[in-house]
């Protein structure tokens, strides 16, 4: 069985793919078996609603020392903020669209990522990103930044962000390609985006 609910195609056609898989609160590291190479594409084209991950090891975010190890884990999908896969898969040929990239931040609390998105062709890049039919956006060349939790940065030649858990998309504008439009933002007004407004409790 894979990830796609049934074997309707021949093994020979399923690759195993390691993913990086983030939630709210917890990171599962695991593998998939797919027929598809890019992360958002494996994520996109699911047919059920939890993504099956073998020999995973899961982790939570206030407490990363400790870890857990399972051989069968199931994430749902709505809970999956970003996924970052262990290789920079290719579109299938029958799956590839003619897009050009954009400059783009996109903040998915507790999380930032600055990279690159891709749009179709013909498109504003706002407009890119905001109308597509797909749940999973991709992005390339990704710096991640979390101001909540620090020890989770990281760089990904790829990932996919969940489009419809991002509170700000911030994009390239037409008019000026080599200005981001999050260069009107200091660093700090960017991280307080992302970090609960929630009073802490004193135990």
């Amino acid at each position: 069985m894979s990830a796609f609910g049934g074997d309707i195609f021949e093994p020979a056609s399923f690759s195993q793919v390691e993913l990086d898989v983030y939630t709210t609160d917890y990171r599962v590291s695991g593998t998939v078996s797919t027929r598809f190479g890019r992360v958002s594409d494996i994520l996109n084209q699911l047919s059920s609603s939890h993504i099956p991950l073998v020999r995973a090891t899961i982790s939570e975010y206030d407490d990363p020392s400790s870890t857990l190890a399972a051989e069968h884990v199931h994430v749902p999908v709505e809970e999956i903020l970003f996924c970052v896969a262990s290789t920079e898969g290719e579109a299938r040929p029958d799956m590839r669209i003619a897009k050009r990239p954009v400059k783009a931040q996109i903040a998915v609390p507790p999380f930032r990522f600055t990279g690159t998105a891709h749009v179709t062709v013909g498109s504003r890049p706002v407009d890119g990103l905001l109308n597509a039919a797909d749940r999973f956006m991709a992005m390339t060349d990704v710096t991640v930044g979390c101001a909540r939790y620090p020890e989770l940065a990281r760089t990904a030649k790829a990932l996919a962000v969940q489009r419809r858990r991002a509170h700000v998309l911030l994009v390239a504008d037409d008019e000026r390609p080599d200005d981001l439009l999050a260069d009107v933002l200091d660093e700090r007004t960017a991280n307080d985006w992302l970090v609960s407004r929630e009073p802490k409790t004193e135990g």
